[in-house]
């Protein structure tokens, strides 16, 4: 008889454990590893105030860059404003780009969204959008987090 209770006991407690364990560990969401919180605020990327900018005028030129040390290598074009003369506009890493089918060729009219950074009295222009023709490329949202990111708050 106090066999069966102390396994009645045993059972109940096994039981117990069960439903209240599981929802706990899923609560717990997945861990970021080395990765910042995505719910941060987001910080500019450029050092300085980052200014908004559009830029409308012909590409010139199409570069691959890379802007720090072990960075994937990034593309930039080169577009001649009638306004603002001509201006770097960094795009995004190679990698994504290649993936968009969104080709950009010397001669194009474009039209670039973006911030603006100045140094050593050149303009650069941080892209968020490029617009070819009816072709629009998004390359960062509102808060200016790249659209490549694997975190962003939606």
């Amino acid at each position: 008889m106090r066999r069966r209770h102390v396994l009645g006991f045993g059972l109940a407690a096994l039981l117990v454990a069960a439903l209240i364990w599981p929802p706990a560990a899923l609560s717990q969401g997945r861990g970021q590893g080395f990765r910042p919180c995505p719910y941060t605020p987001y910080q500019c990327p450029v050092t300085g105030v980052c200014k908004p900018m559009t830029i409308t005028g012909k590409v010139s030129q199409v570069l691959t860059e890379t802007l720090q040390d072990k960075m994937h290598p990034g593309m930039a074009i080169l577009v001649d404003s009638k306004d603002k003369g001509r201006v770097r506009v960094h795009l995004g890493p190679v990698w994504y780009l290649e993936r968009q089918e969104f080709d950009l060729e010397p001669g194009q009219e474009v039209q670039v969204k973006g911030i603006c950074l100045e140094e050593k009295g050149e303009t650069r222009l941080i892209a968020a959008q490029v617009t070819v023709g009816d072709s629009v490329l998004l390359l960062r949202d509102q808060e200016g987090r790249p659209m490549w990111e694997a975190w962003r708050k939606r």
